[in-house]
Formats: C-alpha cells, structure tokens, sequence
C-alpha cells in the first residue's frame, strides 16, 4: 500500500520543514492526520460534515476508520476531499515565526480570515470598476 503523506504538524516535523508538532488551529500538542479529520475543536463543523458522507456512503463511523483507511475507501472518494478543501487542511500552513510569539493561534486565524476577506473585496471592487 502506497503511503499518504499530509501536511501535518507531525509530518513537517519528520520532514525539518517545521520544528514542532504542534497543531496550528488548536492548542493540541500532536498534529495528526486522525487529529485533524476526528478530534480538532476547530475543524468540528467540518468532521461532522465529512463523518455524516462517511456514514451514508460506507455504513461506518469515525470510531470504526483509521484514517488511512478512510483515505483509501472509494466510496469516501468525494467526501475527503470535500473536507480537505473546507477546513484548508493542507493549505494553509502558518511560517514558522508565528509559531511561539505572543499571539494567540486564534489571533492569527483571525487576521489570516480578515485578510481574506480583505483581498476577495479588493479583487471584487477591481472587477467592478473594469
């Protein structure tokens, strides 16, 4: 079986792209695929989504997948990515100087949404005025 790598706390940590573990949405101290896609507080709107398509399509929980698993059934083949695309698992990996300053890792979501938004504004208004 192939493996499946993600961008984890754990796994750019095993790569020394990243010098902790530590989950960038929550204060959890280990960021693991089964983290992610189970447990973190932050990504629960998400895990209830993906676990509700899981369960329709498969007739299995969350309590009864191992991730890796859940990533190879092909019955989840649409719904795991549908959750990697909503909860920006992946994508949005916070430089490594955020890590351990005195702000909070939910000040840094905030203003990461607030840029967001910001930008998708902008870039509306320029579309406007063409």
């Amino acid at each position: 079986m192939k493996k499946c790598y993600c961008l984890t706390g754990q796994y750019l940590n095993w790569t020394k792209s990243r010098s902790t573990i530590q989950c960038w949405w929550c204060p959890c101290r280990t960021q693991t695929r089964d983290h992610l896609v189970k447990v973190c507080p932050e990504l629960e709107t998400q895990q209830k989504i993906v676990w509700a398509e899981v369960r329709g399509e498969s007739g299995r929980g969350k309590s009864r997948f191992k991730i890796r698993d859940l990533l190879a059934d092909e019955r989840c083949s649409q719904a795991v990515p549908d959750f990697l695309s909503t909860a920006a698992v992946g994508k949005l990996v916070p430089a490594e100087e955020d890590a351990g300053s005195e702000v909070s890792d939910w000040e840094r979501r905030e203003r990461r949404e607030r840029e967001e938004e910001q930008r998708v504004e902008t870039d509306e208004l320029g579309v406007a005025e063409d």
